[in-house]
């Protein structure tokens, strides 16, 4: 409908200031930002060409915006930069939002589809899924940086394997910011995931724990603080305005 068409144009905008924000950030840190990793593009690529609605809001607002949201709240927690953590903050402002957006789509849609399309919306998102899984952070999806510093990334990608386990991953998604585990939670609160496909997450994170810890976030309150922050430095000049007012 128009306003959903109005709020994607809007997101579009935004997006670009925080890819702004980020390529500033890291070129007055570290230089220029290397490029995207090759799964994470395909993946981008595929959302944009597609002509289905649903890969692109279940890929934009579940899929690349769960990712999001979990890695930002990984940043924010763990940095040690002050203007890197309120960067973050800032940004998850905006993607608490367009996270939002995902989840009223899916309330609205999922429900209605038959039991074929959902087949189709559910068997989509879970390749998506085993596709970052193994492959985002993967040596060989940044050989060129490995090259700098004298590494081999087919030797790299095999220590990896041997340390990277099935039980480490799922020991790893223990934590509420794992940028995996957020994003099975993003599909499972939107109603994507049915018994057909359980099980195959099951194999990571405890379903029945990440269903009882309801539709927070993570994130959620990192966002709200920083709704209050920009709350003050918008409505400033406002209050000052109405105080002079109230004193005459």
């Amino acid at each position: 409908d128009q306003g959903a068409q109005e709020y994607a144009a809007n997101q579009t905008r935004e997006e670009a200031r925080h890819v702004t924000a980020f390529a500033k950030y890291i070129k007055a840190r570290w230089g220029r930002p290397i490029e995207c990793s090759k799964v994470l593009q395909d993946l981008l690529v595929d959302i944009i060409a597609s002509p289905e609605v649903y890969k692109k809001i279940i890929g934009m607002q579940m899929l690349v915006e769960g990712l999001a949201m979990g890695a930002f709240a990984t940043f924010y927690q763990k940095l040690n930069d002050p203007l890197g953590r309120q960067l973050m903050q800032l940004v998850m402002t905006d993607e608490a939002f367009h996270h939002k957006f995902g989840k009223i789509w899916a309330d609205r849609t999922i429900p209605k589809l038959t039991e074929t399309e959902h087949q189709i919306v559910e068997d989509w998102a879970a390749h998506c899924f085993q596709a970052v899984l193994f492959n985002l952070v993967s040596p060989s999806e940044q050989v060129a940086l490995y090259a700098e510093f004298d590494l081999d990334p087919a030797r790299v990608l095999e220590e990896i394997q041997l340390i990277a386990t099935d039980d480490a991953r799922r020991q790893d998604m223990k934590e509420a910011s794992n940028i995996f585990r957020v994003l099975i939670k993003t599909l499972l609160n939107a109603g994507i995931i049915t018994d057909r496909t359980r099980a195959f997450y099951g194999l990571y994170v405890d379903m029945d724990e990440l269903k009882a810890e309801g539709d927070k976030m993570v994130g959620d309150d990192i966002a709200e603080e920083g709704i209050k922050y920009l709350q003050k430095i918008n409505f400033k000049d406002r209050v000052a305005a109405n105080v002079s007012i109230a004193a005459e």
